[in-house]
């Protein structure tokens, strides 16, 4: 985001603290949570509030899953980053889950991939025995999991969950010991002698290290997240209650809906249909893609009565792979940031804040998720 010189307060609040951390979603607010267990005193900053963006507007899918099936990771990186990658994700919906219970957030058990015709099934199926093959409890079977929405056949991983997804990360930055600094967008990260200076609206802070975990946003806060991460807008439509259709949350190629505990039907995705306008930052909703939404519900559970309740849209941030960067600023070591979950945040935010903090704090290579692959 950008800040004019009317919006900026007259005298911003001076402070310092060891560390600042730019965003207040899920990455952000673990990234401030690991630092106070080092001791480190730090600031964690918002441009409006925790879990304002895309970890406040997302499905809740916490799934063992990047944006690309698992055996096209293995075609791209090779199997052995593959599996080191698929050892991260289990790991994070395994601490994702015992956070939601520390927490008391509900969660609903269980996801299913969803494949669509017969081609997509025997994918699916493969996709299954290279998960098993480096060590995942999976499930797959032909047939639909609804009864009667066209599904060909369907695959589970263990410990898949859903959860809700904004009151989750608040508990984590509320309990993260940081002070936060709402409302209080950043345009500049300047070098102030030994320290480095954070610009915001509303606050100044000075700080020996900086941690960006904006993901889609925040590109404009130096060039080089131009070139690694771009924003890219995700919408969802809720519908008013209906009977109890779907009794485990799907994702098929292009779409992702469950159903919530009121009755509430929900889906997102379709962004493949209209990829040229949905590579901006703008959360504005548009009716072409909702339109998309609710007919893929009439043609999947045909014969139910719904109307559109809610409707709403995100700002994700993708890298050219699809996978999330982990790394410093072009020389200055001082400022670190993980970025572009291309959507699953959720799947692998935790384990990635970890990997910026002892990149930062030790030196230690963040491994796959190192952004030095766009160099």
């Amino acid at each position: 985001m950008t800040v004019s010189v009317w919006q900026e307060v007259p005298e911003p609040i001076q402070v310092e603290h060891d560390d600042a951390v730019i965003g207040a979603g899920i990455v952000g607010a673990y990234t401030a949570t690991l630092l106070r267990e080092r001791g480190r005193d730090v600031a964690l900053i918002d441009a409006r509030f925790p879990a304002a963006g895309a970890s406040g507007r997302n499905a809740g899918f916490v799934l063992t899953a990047q944006r690309e099936p698992y055996p096209v990771l293995i075609e791209q990186m090779g199997r052995e980053a593959a599996r080191e990658i698929l050892t991260m994700v289990r790991e994070n919906v395994l601490r994702m889950r015992s956070l939601a219970n520390r927490f008391a957030i509900p969660l609903e058990d269980g996801a299913a991939h969803l494949a669509e015709t017969h081609a997509e099934a025997r994918e699916l199926e493969h996709w299954a025995r290279e998960l098993e093959a480096d060590g995942a409890t999976v499930e797959f079977s032909h047939g639909d999991p609804y009864g009667s929405s066209g599904y060909t056949a369907m695959m589970q991983i263990e410990n898949d969950f859903m959860v809700q997804p904004a009151r989750l990360t608040e508990a984590i930055a509320a309990t993260s010991g940081a002070t936060l600094y709402d409302h209080n967008e950043v345009y500049a990260i300047e070098p102030a002698g030994e320290c480095l200076l954070v610009r915001g609206r509303r606050a100044h802070i000075r700080c020996h290290r900086v941690y960006i975990a904006t993901n889609g946003y925040g590109c404009d806060l130096h060039p080089y997240l131009h070139s690694i991460v771009r924003p890219v807008r995700g919408q969802i439509t809720v519908t008013t209650p209906v009977e109890r259709l779907i009794n485990v949350a799907g994702i098929t190629e292009n779409h992702y809906f469950r159903q919530l505990p009121d009755g509430q039907l929900f889906i997102g995705g379709a962004r493949a249909f209209f990829e040229a306008q949905e590579y901006t930052a703008e959360d504005a909703v548009t009716p072409n893609l909702h339109l998309n939404l609710v007919n893929y519900l009439r043609l999947r559970f045909p014969g139910v009565e719904f109307e559109v309740e809610r409707q709403w849209a995100g700002i994700h941030g993708f890298t050219p792979d699809r996978r999330v960067a982990v790394g410093f600023l072009p020389n200055e070591r001082r400022v670190v940031f993980a970025v572009g979950f291309s959507g699953y945040g959720n799947s692998i935010g935790l384990v990635a804040a970890e990997r910026m903090v002892a990149l930062a704090l030790e030196g230690r290579d963040p491994g796959p998720l190192s952004a030095t692959r766009f160099a």
